[in-house]
This record gives structure tokens, C-alpha cells and sequence, in this order.
């Protein structure tokens, strides 16, 4: 509250509760204050009808500090026993989230001067709090003294119930009589549905509303795309826009969560263009929408669009943009597009930074992921859990094992994230010993209970550093003593654990144990131990499995072939070739990058337009020579 300096002004009191009543119902609650600054400063008091307003506006721009400013003149007026000052109080403190003061004026109000106000206040007050139970208990008592509930007793309860308590508060609601025209009411419940993921109970309630708002609307809609429906969210879009329903930010943010998720383009274009006829394209969440949108459809074009066009970008835009690159498999791109931000004004937050060091882990990039690592330390990113974990893969990934160990020791309270980093990078470096005994660390000195993903980095470990036992171990420990369910990554890491060291009939009795569903995915890594093995038999039997479940794929013709030449079947890996052309499949050629100097050089199977070209396969052809020296022979029958 602004103290103005001592004015002479010699208003009667009724005229300056007029200025503040006045500014108070037409929402310039600042003003009010300031009135009611400079009328104390005449030495003019307010009444029972000056202080409810003041406490009115306290409450709605939340200025605790000013509420009790006002309460001390209350006490100093002896309006204690004013039911609408106390009330007034009660709702002040309420709304301002101070349920101790709240309850504390509640209780001492005598029952007589407790109106339905004071009691939705004090029932409000304990929501916001998040004591549902201490809320339930306050309507069952003001229920017990006979005082009229109302909708609005009801409105904020439900914003904290669990299932059964919003339940039990709906059928209290329905024999009250209290829905009928009481729209907030209608929303609270069905967002309470909708927050447990019943959408066709929140269905019922918008159907039988009378009437509805733009929030009954975007409510249901937002029900429908968050449990994956979005067929029906779209019927009612074209339902409100029927009904000539005013179109808002949320509305149009809710379809554009939708159109992401079904992945359809054109679907994807066609809410773009009514966001743009609605005007509703200047806010930023918007824009950051249609950004993810376009990304979670594959479109990294039209999403850089989108971007382009906004003027005054945000930092979560650029992250999203950022990420949309790195996701799409632009790391590269991603790259760019963070040093461009840094010549901004717009600071880059932690996720940004996380989404950055994933694009030079997909790269390879150690010398960018250096630069980024510095930085984080200079900008004083370094605590953030989020970007910790990301470092830790970055340096995994580039080939630095010891500077990951290095960030994952500096992390105070590790999570499971930062574990299942630092497990992770160990079991991609064939680190099989190390990643066992930190996922055992994690648990007995950690206290940190695994989940699936670190299972699967475990069981990548031992398939990479030949642990049969202790992979097979871990499998039943995840099921019996966790109860994980096995995903498609942990039978694949199975199938290759056993594959890769000769035992066919166990994994072939893993993959008959597998669900039905996700059997067809795992008969390539069966295929490949084949190869090594030169089992003919069993990789003919995983190849017809292979050509019938995922015909599309060159891989498994190639590895077929390449399987038929190793033991000199000439004809049968010309067969598995002629397959693959006879279904017009092309194999994308083979290609590598190096990082020399902070820059990536890529090279490309039969590739020569790298400017040093001459010189890379002349030094080829003299590591060849060395080589054919000391006794080496290419396995030259093997297909490209």
C-alpha cells in the first residue's frame, strides 16, 4: 500500500467510499489502496462498508503484507465483531494462502456471525493448502449446523480430491440439486474426472450442462487429448465452431497436443491455418505448440518456419526448435541453432543446455561438448541434475569415459538418472565389471531403486562383455524382485546376450517365452550371432521370420547374404541379394564422420568428394600393403 504524503482533504467518509468502491468493482485494486491510503492520511477512518472492499482488493492482487495492515486496523477500530469485516478477513487470508491467519479469524468468529462467505472461504483456504480432508471436515460440520450449501462450497474441493473423495463430493452435489446452471461447479467435476483419466464420466456431465463456457469446452476437449482420443476432440472443435463458440489460446492448444500425437501432417496444417484465421498465432504458447507440433510430426521444415516468423522468441521456442533438430536427427543443425542463440539477448535455460549436449553426444562431437561444458561452469548450469545427467552421456557417447566419471563423482545427491548415465556409459564402453558394480552401489549406497531403463543398460553391459550368468540373473531379478515388466529393449538385449555367446537353443526358448506381439523384433539380433557362428539352419529360420514381419528392411537381406558368403554359398547369398531388388529396396550405403580440430568430417561408402580425397586413399592403399605384410586378408566376400 503507497503512503501519500498528509494531503487536506476534508472528504466525508461516504465520498471516499465511493472512490473506493468504485475502483474496487472495476477492478483497479492498487487504486483502491492508494485511496484508502490517503483518506487515513486525512484522519478519516473507514467502516463495516470501507474495509470488506479494502480487504477485497488485498486479497485479489495478494498483498498479504497490506491484508494485515488492514487487519491491525480492524482491531484498532474494534470491528471484531463486524461479520462482514471478519468475513472479509476470512477470505482476505484465504486467498493470499495464509490458512493458519484464516482459520485462526474463522474460529474466533462466533458461530451466529458465520455467513456462507466465511465458510466457503475457510473450506477454499484448506484446499489451496492441499488438506482435502481438513476441507471435507469443515463442510460436514458447517452441514451438521444447518448452514445452506451452495455451488460455490463445492467449486474448490474438488481441485484437490482423490477418485473417491471427488466422488463422494459429486453425489453430494447431485442430490443438493446444486448443477443445474452452476457451470464452475460443472467444470470442477469434470476436471476431477478428467484428472483420473475418466473422460466418459467428465462426457456425462458436459452433456447434461444447461449451458456451458469456453472453459466447459476446452476442459472436455483437453480430457479427450490427454487420454489419446483425439478423433473426438476434433468432433467437438468442429462442434463449438458450429455453434459459433468463441475460439481461445487454450482450445487451440489442446488440438494442437492432439494433431501431434496422431502425427498427421495434414491434420497438422489444417489447425495452423484456423490458428492463424483466429489471429490467436501472437502468443507465445502458441507458437511454441505449433513448433512441437510440426517436429512430433516429422516436419523439421515447416517447424523452422513457424520459428522464423516469430519476432520475439522465448528461450523455451529456441529450446523447442533446438530439440526439434536433435530429435529428428539434425545434430548438426541443432548446434547452429544454439550458437545463434548465444549471440541473442535470450539466456539459455538447463533443459536447452541438456538438449544441446544430446546433439554433440549424436554427433560425436568431444570438442563441442567441451565448449559446452564450458559453458555451463562459466554461466553456473553446473548443479542442475538435468544437465549433470546430460554431461555424463555427452562424454559417454564422445568416447571419454573418465570425464563422465569425473562429472557423475561432482554430483552430490545422485538419482536414478545420473545412475543409469553413469551405467549406461559403462556398458557402451564394453565396461561389463564396472557397470555391474555401480548398478550394486546404486542400490546398497545409493538407496535408489532401479527401473526399466537401467535394467536395460545393464543387460546391454553384459551382452557386450559376454556376462550370460549375471545377464540372465538380472533378467529374473528385474520380474521377481522389482516387478518390471520386460520391454522390447530388455528381450533384444537377451537375445543378443545369448546370441552373441553361441547359446541358440536358450534363446530360442527366450524368444518362445516372449509375448507374441514382440516377437517378430528380436529375431535380427539372432540373426547376426548366426553369422558368427556360421549357423546356417537357425539363421534361415530367424530370416524367413525376419522377411515376413519387417519386409522392408535391407539389413536383414544383407546379413542374409552376407551369412551365405562366409561359408561360400555363392548362389543362396545371390538370392538373398536378388530378394531385396526384386522388392526395389535400395540399401542406404554405409558412412562414417571423425572430428579433427573441432570440425566433423563424414565420409560415405565410394564417396571421393572430400577436398582430400587423393591423400585419404593413398594413405588407404599404404595401411592395405602394411597390413597384407603382417599376414592379413580382408574378408573380401562380405556385401557392402
Amino acid at each position: 500500500m503507497q503512503v501519500r504524503p498528509s494531503v487536506n482533504l476534508k472528504r466525508p467518509l461516504y465520498i471516499w467510499n465511493l472512490m473506493i468502491r468504485n475502483s474496487t468493482n472495476n477492478g483497479c485494486f492498487t487504486e483502491t489502496l492508494n485511496t484508502y491510503s490517503s483518506m487515513l492520511q486525512t484522519g478519516v477512518h473507514g467502516n463495516s462498508f470501507t474495509l470488506p472492499l479494502v480487504l477485497k482488493a488485498c486479497a485479489n492482487i495478494n498483498s498479504i503484507w497490506d491484508g494485515k495492515m488492514v487487519h491491525s486496523h480492524v482491531l484498532q477500530m474494534g470491528f471484531q465483531q463486524d461479520a462482514f469485516v471478519q468475513t472479509g478477513l476470512v477470505d482476505m487470508y484465504s486467498k493470499c494462502c495464509d490458512l493458519e491467519s484464516s482459520r485462526k479469524v474463522f474460529d474466533e468468529m462466533p458461530i451466529r456471525m458465520r455467513s456462507v462467505v466465511s465458510w466457503n472461504s475457510t473450506i477454499a483456504a484448506c484446499s489451496r493448502a492441499s488438506l482435502i480432508d481438513e476441507a471435507i471436515l469443515v463442510l460436514k460440520e458447517m452441514w451438521v449446523l444447518g448452514v445452506e450449501l451452495n455451488a460455490s462450497t463445492f467449486v474448490t474441493i474438488f481441485s484437490g480430491c482423490s477418485f473417491k473423495q471427488g466422488l463422494s463430493m459429486h453425489c453430494c452435489v447431485y442430490k443438493l440439486g446444486l448443477l443445474n446452471g452452476e457451470i464452475p461447479l460443472s467444470n470442477s467435476i469434470m476436471s476431477t474426472y478428467i484428472k483420473f483419466g475418466r473422460v466418459n464420466e467428465a462426457r456425462c456431465i458436459f452433456d447434461d450442462m444447461n449451458g456451458s463456457s469456453i472453459i466447459s469446452w476446452t476442459t472436455i476437449i483437453g480430457g479427450y487429448v490427454n487420454v489419446g482420443n483425439a478423433n473426438e476432440a476434433f468432433g467437438l472443435f468442429n462442434e463449438m465452431r458450429q455453434r459459433n463458440v468463441k475460439l481461445d489460446v487454450v482450445v487451440f492448444v489442446n488440438l494442437i497436443l492432439g494433431y501431434a500425437q496422431e502425427g498427421n501432417l495434414l491434420l497438422a496444417s489444417s489447425v495452423h491455418s484456423l490458428v492463424l484465421k483466429s489471429g490467436c498465432n501472437a502468443e507465445d504458447s502458441i507458437d511454441n505448440s505449433l513448433v512441437n507440433m510440426y517436429i512430433k510430426c516429422g516436419d523439421l521444415e515447416s517447424a523452422r518456419r513457424v520459428f522464423d516468423t516469430v519476432d520475439k522468441k522465448s528461450v523455451f521456442l529456441w529450446t523447442s526448435m533446438i530439440g526439434g533438430y536433435t530429435q529428428l536427427g539434425y545434430p548438426a543443425g541443432a548446434l547452429n541453432l544454439f550458437k545463434r542463440l548465444l549471440g541473442t539477448s535470450v539466456r539459455p535455460n538447463e533443459a536447452t543446455l541438456a538438449i544441446v549436449l544430446s546433439a554433440c553426444a549424436d554427433l560425436g562431437s568431444l570438442s563441442a561438448g567441451k565448449e559446452i561444458e564450458e559453458y555451463i561452469l562459466l554461466n553456473g548450469f553446473e548443479s542442475y541434475r538435468q544437465v549433470q545427467t546430460s554431461m555424463i552421456h555427452m562424454f559417454s557417447k564422445c568416447g571419454s569415459i573418465n570425464k563422465a566419471k569425473e562429472v557423475f563423482d561432482r554430483v552430490p545427491e545422485k538419482d536414478l538418472a545420473v545412475w543409469s548415465a553413469m551405467i549406461n556409459g559403462y556398458a557402451i564402453h564394453g565396461m561389463g565389471e564396472e557397470a555391474i558394480n555401480l548398478f550394486h552401489k546404486m542400490q546398497l549406497i545409493g538407496g535408489v531403486k532401479p527401473d526399466a531403463v537401467v535394467y536395460t543398460s545393464i543387460l546391454l553391459a553384459c551382452s557386450h562383455s559376454g556376462f550370460v550368468d549375471d545377464g540372465l540373473r538380472f533378467s529374473e531379478s528385474m520380474k521377481n524382485d522389482f516387478g518390471i515388466e520386460p520391454t522390447i529393449e530388455h528381450y533384444i538385449c537377451l537375445v543378443d546376450l545369448l546370441g552373441r555367446a553361441g547359446r541358440f537353443d536358450l534363446a530360442l526358448k527366450t524368444i518362445e517365452d516372449m509375448p507374441s506381439q514382440v516377437q517378430a523384433q528380436v529375431w535380427a539380433p539372432l540373426l547376426s550371432a548366426c553369422r558368427k557362428y556360421h549357423n546356417i539352419e537357425l539363421a534361415e529360420f530367424a530370416a524367413r521370420r525376419l522377411f515376413t514381419s519387417n519386409p522392408g528392411s535391407t539389413g536383414n537381406y544383407v546379413l542374409m547374404a552376407n551369412l551365405y558368403s562366409s561359408v561360400g554359398m555363392w548362389k543362396e547369398a545371390a538370392t538373398a541379394r536378388g530378394l531385396m531388388n526384386d522388392r526395389r529396396l535400395i540399401k542406404e550405403p554405409g558412412w562414417s564422420q571423425v572430428e579433427i580440430n573441432g570440425s566433423v568430417h563424414v565420409f560415405v561408402a565410394g564417396d571421393r568428394s572430400h577436398h582430400l580425397s587423393i591423400d585419404i586413399y593413398k594413405t588407404l592403399e599404404e595401411l592395405t600393403s602394411k597390413l597384407l605384410e603382417t599376414g592379413y586378408f580382408a574378408e573380401t566376400e562380405i556385401f557392402s
